[in-house]
């Protein structure tokens, strides 16, 4: 008969070897403790999806550091895209779960497809506590129950100048349109400069630049842009047309070469006092003075706002909600991306985001200091005018083909001459129709 082999108490026969597993157990548990440490520090890192490639070094060096000061154990990157390919390319590594953590979104429509896709993390009120319904309300739901990104900045449309050379040609700044072609026309005529720094190439400055950042005072503003909403107001009314032939005039003040030139290029021919005045807004106004310092020509900026057509009439100003930042709702780091969020909405951030991004200004509530010069200009014309918002933003874009991409072809063939004003009416006119949101 086989023997029996009694098991072995290694507790109580080999002291060595139980200290040698309870060694090794306890190294086991260690390592393992250390790899979850080490993947929880790996998760706190966040990257910021946006489109605002012009703000790279402001985020990487003054914003990103204050808000990693007070969160050491987070680390965040800026990775902005390319402007105009931002939507296409955001959309495709959002649908196959790739995209960053924290999320540039574009007021209303662009931003609402995201929402409605189950891409953007539902914001809770203790986060939005100070921002008001109105900061809201380009990033909520059409009923009014969710907001999906933090709103953040809002930009303003003006047209800057060169003082110096209005000033050599004894010229002042113009308020209302007539007064506007005759320095333009003044411009052109001294063989100096190009008189206007506006290119076709980009396409999107004929619409977001000309059409709705000068175009309000035609159209009266917001009582135009909610007529159309609600169905009461048609592009093809006088406001509208008025518009369209003031940008038909622009052609000959306009570089020979300008359907080739980009915004870039703009922005350079203007920054290297190349040319008299400039259409566009706030958001230039950092870029334009880094520029000319980089080019070696310090250029003595001014702004005026857009022209009215008779002196003494109300104004409109285009005051957009440019920017609000959200939570990729498949982020592995949500915890850290809310932390973010957070920071976003106090009084520190509103103060260095005003500071740092001079043009940018803060959708808080909080009550800030406005240091720059055109800045403090800029703002100061919301005490005289009416504010608006870019025409088209909301809910007009939610038709097939898109009124954005409708508006840039007729505006730029508008710009170009190669239709007339009352034909870009008609046009968008037949597009708006069929807008399902129209009431």
């Amino acid at each position: 008969m086989t023997p029996r082999f009694k098991r072995p108490d290694v507790r109580q026969s080999n002291p060595s070897l139980t200290s040698t597993i309870r060694g090794k157990l306890w190294g086991l548990r260690m390592l393992g403790l250390a790899m979850l440490v080490v993947g929880t520090v790996q998760a706190q890192v966040l990257t910021i999806e946006s489109w605002r490639k012009d703000d790279q070094i402001f985020w990487d060096k003054v914003l990103i550091p204050a808000f990693q000061r007070q969160h050491p154990g987070i680390k965040v990157q800026f990775k902005p895209e390319e402007p105009l390919a931002y939507d296409a390319r955001l959309e495709a590594r959002l649908s196959t779960r790739r995209a960053g953590d924290l999320i540039f979104c574009r007021p209303f429509d662009a931003s609402v497809r995201m929402q409605a896709k189950g891409y953007l993390l539902p914001l809770k009120e203790e986060a939005l506590k100070n921002f008001n319904p109105q900061a809201r309300r380009a990033w909520t739901t059409d009923d009014g129950q969710t907001t999906y990104c933090l709103p953040v900045a809002y930009v303003m449309h003006g047209l800057f100048y060169n003082k110096k050379i209005l000033r050599d040609l004894k010229l002042e700044p113009p308020s209302t349109w007539d007064q506007f072609y005759q320095l333009l026309s003044q411009v052109a005529a001294s063989k100096t400069v190009t008189p206007l720094a506006l290119g076709t190439a980009d396409m999107w400055e004929s619409t977001q630049v000309v059409f709705t950042g000068l175009g309000p005072n035609f159209w009266e503003g917001e009582k135009a842009r909610l007529g159309l909403m609600e169905g009461t107001v048609k592009f093809t009314d006088p406001g509208f047309v008025k518009a369209w032939r003031m940008m038909a005039q622009l052609k000959p003040y306009m570089h020979p070469q300008q359907n080739s030139l980009s915004n870039g290029d703009i922005q350079l021919l203007f920054a290297t006092g190349n040319a008299a005045v400039y259409p566009s807004g706030s958001w230039d106004i950092d870029f334009l003075r880094s520029t000319s310092f980089a080019y070696k020509k310090s250029i003595d900026l001014g702004v005026f706002k857009p022209p009215v057509e008779h002196e003494g009439q109300p104004c409109h100003i285009s005051v957009h909600p440019d920017f609000g930042i959200g939570v990729n709702k498949n982020s592995p780091n949500q915890a850290a991306a809310l932390q973010f969020i957070a920071w976003l909405g106090t009084a520190d951030f509103a103060q260095l985001l005003t500071d740092t991004l001079t043009g940018y200004f803060p959708l808080a509530d909080h009550p800030v200091k406005i240091n720059d010069p055109l800045g403090q200009d800029m703002m100061g014309w919301r005490r005289s005018c009416q504010d608006t918002i870019r025409l088209n933003a909301q809910k007009l874009n939610r038709v097939w083909p898109s009124m954005e991409e409708e508006l840039w072809f007729a505006n730029v063939k508008v710009l170009n001459q190669d239709i007339s004003p009352e034909q870009a009416a008609q046009h968008i006119q037949r597009v708006h129709e069929k807008n399902a949101y129209l009431k």
